[in-house]
């Protein structure tokens, strides 16, 4: 299943919606590897600029209970696996419950 059908199907996008969400993680995925700093304001940017770029696609924004499932679900697409180790700890290093992506942070670490 490509990135544009999972978000389609599990997420009830459609075709443009997808392919726009698509477009706008690898922007962040460039956003992160050119701005990286190991700073805890940065790590809140990040994430925030995360939550923010996908808000529009029906996850409320300071929710990442909703965005768990995404997050999960891209990490299970090749192309979004480095994002998705991007996301994660910048969550937690944001100071965020670590109980929320606990699953998908220890498949992470475990392909490590």
């Amino acid at each position: 299943m490509t990135v544009i059908d999972m978000l389609k199907q599990d997420h009830g996008l459609d075709n443009d919606q997808a392919n726009s969400l698509q477009a706008e993680l690898k922007k962040l995925e460039a956003f992160f590897d050119k701005n990286f700093e190991d700073s805890p304001e940065f790590f809140q940017k990040f994430y925030s600029k995360f939550e923010q770029m996908i808000a529009p696609y029906g996850f409320e924004e300071g929710d990442a209970k909703q965005a768990e499932p995404l997050v999960s679900h891209l990490y299970l697409q090749g192309d979004f696996k480095i994002l998705v180790s991007y996301i994660i700890p910048a969550f937690y290093q944001s100071g965020e419950d670590s109980e929320i992506f606990s699953d998908t942070y220890t498949q992470l670490m475990n392909s490590y």
